[in-house]
């Protein structure tokens, strides 16, 4: 597994290389981004995470929103998925 310091990484630069393109577009909506591929653009975050999720399971994948200003937020995937067990 990537170390934190290089997580998502190419996710972000492929993010910087598209975001004008994201801006003219779709400003205001969530994209998927995993290595260097745009897997798509949608109207909420939580719908780019049930994609996500289930393209790509417990892999690091980026869901950003698409604004001039960049927010910096935190998302654990692996709670997501978390089943109650019976007891």
């Amino acid at each position: 597994m990537k170390d934190k310091e290089n997580l998502l990484s190419k996710e972000i630069k492929t993010y910087n290389e598209n975001k004008e393109v994201l801006l003219r577009d779709s400003s205001g909506k969530f994209v998927l981004i995993k290595e260097d591929k745009v897997i798509g653009v949608y109207d909420t975050r939580n719908d780019a995470i049930k994609i996500g999720i289930d393209k790509f399971g417990n892999e690091p994948f980026l869901v950003k929103k698409i604004s001039e200003i960049d927010e910096i937020q935190n998302f654990t995937s692996n709670l997501i998925r978390l089943v109650k067990c019976p007891l």
